[in-house]
């Protein structure tokens, strides 16, 4: 069998190859990478046999699958509808995507967050997705439905609040500054005496 991937995340399409005695080999390729041109197991998806690439199928964008750490309450997961179908088919919309957060086992909420669109035209979307308030990893799950029922979908993974403490540095720094910086600017101008607590009152 010969599965296509990006496989050590460099710009080029990779090669594994599987033997009957149990060798996995991976070859690099000249063919720059692309989400659509992957092929991860023998159907594409449920029911997809067919190529992708330049002629239907839905990727994230290169800035929105690369690995980050997001904070805050939601993020924007930029998505590209490729339907390349020419006359008599023409497009296959309306096209049914949507958006799953996967969130693994130290989540207490919802393990499947969803968010679900449905787009009548090919071309670059934005769906939102809420973040979590726990610290962990989670995988974007983006599956699309055309008017035919076939199933294409694309995924990548992230992590959440994951460097929360460099703030937590800066609210322990920033304060012991700004008091160092007050007791050098309000310090007196000239030398005073210390007072003295001697008992000789005859000084």
């Amino acid at each position: 069998m010969v599965l296509a991937d990006n496989v050590d995340g460099g710009d080029d399409l990779d090669l594994i190859v599987t033997t009957m005695n149990g060798n996995v080999f991976c070859f690099s390729t000249p063919s720059p990478h692309h989400p659509l041109k992957t092929w991860r197991s023998p159907n594409q998806g449920r029911n997809n046999a067919a190529i992708r690439y330049g002629r239907e199928g839905v990727f994230v964008s290169p800035s929105s699958r690369a690995f980050r750490d997001e904070e805050g309450k939601s993020f924007w997961v930029d998505i590209e509808i490729v339907d390349e179908h020419r006359y008599p088919s023409g497009l296959q919309a309306p096209y049914n995507v949507t958006a799953t957060l996967l969130v693994p086992g130290n989540y207490q909420g919802e393990r499947r967050i969803k968010q679900t669109q449905i787009f009548d035209r090919p071309g670059k979307h934005r769906i939102k997705l809420p973040t979590v308030g726990v610290r962990t990893t989670g995988t974007v799950l983006v599956e699309m439905v055309d008017k035919n029922g076939l199933y294409f979908y694309d995924d990548f993974s992230l992590t959440f609040h994951m460097y929360y403490y460099k703030l937590l540095k800066w609210l322990l720094v920033l304060p012991m500054l700004g008091m160092f910086g007050i007791l050098v600017i309000l310090r007196p101008q000239e030398a005073v005496p210390l007072p003295s607590f001697s008992r000789n009152t005859d000084l």
